[in-house]
């Protein structure tokens, strides 16, 4: 069975400030003309399908027209796909029931994961299961440990000898206590129980003889990150990839580099690039194959390349081999950032090169970026500037992070931080 793998498509995102709906419009039409050569059975989308939970309408437009598209070119295809963390799943789930009866599947509640879908093409068939990205609380509370009586007799052992204490008149045991309720709140525990569940599922009668397909968007402790993902700090978002190794295959989604992960499990990576140290990193669609008729189901993997319709670079060099040299001249086209190499401050440099650079994005003069400025474009104005220089209130930024993750501000979490910067103020 053959199946077309992509993920982080980020409808509606912009690259400072510069919309990229045009640069998404290409990608999806390559898919489209893919989907039409190579006979698959299904497509694969793994997470984060717009940038924002309340995405821009040209881009709710944009994936319509593909899955119209797709319906009609291809209707013996069906698509699979999960809600990433920038998603917002409520809306993402609207109508789901319906388009489910043509073709297009999406869970968004990850209490149904758990319940498989059967594809089949031709005498294959292929279990799928869709995780969404898990945020806390989405799979509900596990039981801590719970402490009976017995668990807190004395130790019957001393040293090398056993003592008998069945003549001595003991207090009777209690019964064990109903175990104390712990909220999954990690995406390491989160995926842990996930993997709990599914596991219960594979070794199951009707489907330990079935190959079996997981598509989740998460983050692996052997993934490779880039700028434009949303960064989690510590380890306790990163998953452990051999809790999903009963799968047959497993397509990621949540990191932008197309990698691999096992010989089972995969990421296809964005298909633009969205940062710019992924300037020159290979963007591609994967097309899976799975022999759903060989008892151990072995997978074959195969990238094709997306071919953007701007490339991103990254340059370097002296101003005036930018102004008036020819040896960039086939960067016109391109997105680009350019570093400075000048050991002079140059006067409005991004103003100048624009005529010749029009794609021009982000500039830099490497000797004076210095501190916090570092990171300021030269010659920049008005809200980048506005962004370093004004005074930030830390409140208003955790508010900002919250609805970003989660599409709201918990109220109980913004008030603790509140008691925290409260506390931190009252040490200093």
């Amino acid at each position: 069975m053959k199946l077309l793998q992509t993920g982080d498509l980020h409808l509606g995102k912009s690259l400072h400030e510069t919309s990229l709906v045009e640069d998404q419009k290409v990608f999806l039409d390559q898919l489209d003309s893919i989907l039409e050569k190579g006979a698959y059975a299904a497509l694969i989308i793994a997470g984060d399908i717009y940038d924002r939970t309340v995405p821009p309408a040209e881009a709710v437009e944009l994936f319509s027209d593909f899955l119209v598209s797709m319906r009609r070119k291809h209707p013996d295809t069906e698509l699979f796909m999960v809600p990433g963390n920038h998603d917002s799943a409520q809306r993402l789930s609207y109508a789901d029931g319906i388009l489910g009866t043509q073709g297009i599947h999406i869970v968004c509640n990850p209490e149904k994961s758990f319940e498989p879908i059967i594809t089949a093409k031709g005498s294959e068939r292929l279990a799928v299961f869709l995780l969404p990205f898990l945020s806390p609380g989405s799979l509900g509370t596990v039981p801590t440990e719970p402490v009976s009586a017995a668990e807190k007799q004395p130790d019957r052992k001393d040293g090398m000898f056993e003592f008998d204490f069945s003549h001595e008149e003991t207090e009777p045991v209690e019964p064990t206590k109903p175990a104390a309720q712990r909220l999954l709140s990690s995406q390491a525990d989160l995926a842990a129980e996930a993997a709990r569940r599914f596991d219960a599922v594979l070794d199951s009668p009707e489907y330990r003889t079935l190959p079996s397909l997981l598509v989740a968007h998460l983050f692996t402790l052997a993934g490779v990150q880039s700028e434009s993902e949303r960064i989690f700090l510590g380890t306790s978002e990163k998953v452990s990839p051999a809790l999903f190794s009963k799968f047959s295959y497993t397509a990621l989604g949540h990191l932008h580099k197309c990698q691999k992960i096992t010989d089972r499990m995969y990421y296809a990576g964005s298909p633009l690039a969205y940062a710019f140290d992924e300037a020159g990193t290979e963007k591609c669609f994967l097309e899976i194959e799975i022999d759903c008729l060989d008892p151990a189901f072995p997978v074959s993997v195969r990238k094709i390349p997306v071919q953007p319709l701007r490339p991103l670079s990254r340059l370097e060099g002296t101003f005036e081999e930018f102004y008036q040299g020819t040896a960039y001249a086939p960067y016109s086209s391109h997105y680009l950032e350019i570093t400075l190499t000048d050991s002079e401050l140059i006067a409005n440099p991004m103003n100048l090169l624009k005529p010749k650079f029009p794609y021009l994005l982000s500039l830099k003069q490497g000797l004076y970026e210095t501190g916090p400025a570092s990171t300021r474009d030269s010659g920049s104005t008005g809200a980048a500037d506005a962004l370093f220089d004004e005074k930030r209130d830390p409140v208003t930024d955790f508010i900002r992070f919250e609805e970003e993750l989660y599409g709201t501000a918990d109220s109980d979490r913004v008030e603790l931080f509140r008691e925290l910067l409260s506390e931190c103020a009252d040490e200093a």
